[in-house]
């Protein structure tokens, strides 16, 4: 378990990016971390890669702190950024070179996502283009055997058949000994493989829940007609109609748009506490 506590950060001193941050991120857990930019999604990995370290406050992965960087620490964790910079070697070289520091690396995992994302393994770095490069640390990524995977922005570059082949690897490689938290912008693209919703915004935590726990709450629902006010909670115009998030009082199983309840949120911040 991860477990933060009181968490405050910025990189100027008069100029907060998270403030009170107290946030748990259990085993088996696949977390969507959603903001506007600058909010503090990229800032919260690196608080907990150990990159940067907190102000006030703690972050405890189970009893060690990622500040230490001690090597029981780095083993189990692994951290996709959205900017890449790899050496220039064969990308076979590459898991040659890096795996031995991941006691749990899975060669087989690495061949066959390299595979899947159809990633030849004799290309020099430098000849791959920018999606290859992310296919390539997100296959190490997946057979490293660290129980934490930390991904910033993962389906950037990628196309969509890419993509489609992420969300397919990651799911068969999610168990309930690995934390993965996810920060995207593009909330579509990994929507299907969440369990829990992180949204960050004004320096605060503002929805810490559960996917199912937010469908108990509200659904979205396509119709050429607005619902009633009592039940509408946001709405917008697309062809031959409105999307809406409406109140779920009776427990409806129905679908729920991430990305429509992000908007609404930003509409309306006080929407969700209501």
């Amino acid at each position: 378990m991860i477990n933060i506590e009181q968490l405050n950060f910025g990189y100027k001193r008069k100029t907060p990016i998270l403030e009170n941050l107290s946030l748990q991120f259990s085993k088996g857990g696949v977390y969507g971390v959603l903001g506007a930019n600058g909010v503090g999604k990229t800032t919260l990995l690196h608080l907990l890669n150990g990159l940067i370290f907190p102000k006030k406050g703690q972050i405890n992965l189970d009893n060690q702190q990622p500040a230490h960087r001690s090597a029981a620490f780095l083993e189990r964790i692994y951290y996709v950024p959205v900017e890449l910079d790899l050496p220039n070697i064969k990308v076979s070289q590459y898991c040659a070179r890096y795996a031995p520091f991941y006691p749990k690396f899975d060669k087989k995992t690495w061949e066959k996502a390299l595979k899947t994302f159809k990633v030849d393994a004799d290309k020099k770095t430098s000849a791959l283009s920018f999606g290859q490069k992310k296919k390539v640390v997100i296959s190490f990524a997946l057979a490293s055997g660290c129980d934490i995977l930390l991904f910033d922005e993962p389906t950037d570059g990628l196309d969509i058949p890419s993509k489609d082949s992420f969300r397919r690897l990651l799911s068969a490689h999610t168990n309930e000994e690995r934390i993965v938290i996810i920060t995207t912008h593009h909330i579509h693209d990994i929507s299907t493989l969440l369990d829990h919703l992180v949204i960050l915004q004004d320096t605060s935590l503002v929805v810490n829940a559960s996917i199912s726990g937010i469908s108990e709450k509200m659904y979205t629902v396509t119709s050429t007609q607005l619902p009633a006010s009592d039940q509408l909670l946001y709405s917008e115009m697309v062809l031959g109609g409105y999307h809406c998030l409406v109140r779920n009082p009776i427990g409806h199983e129905g679908p729920l748009d991430l990305e429509l309840l992000f908007k609404a949120l930003l509409s309306n911040p006080q929407l969700l506490s209501q």
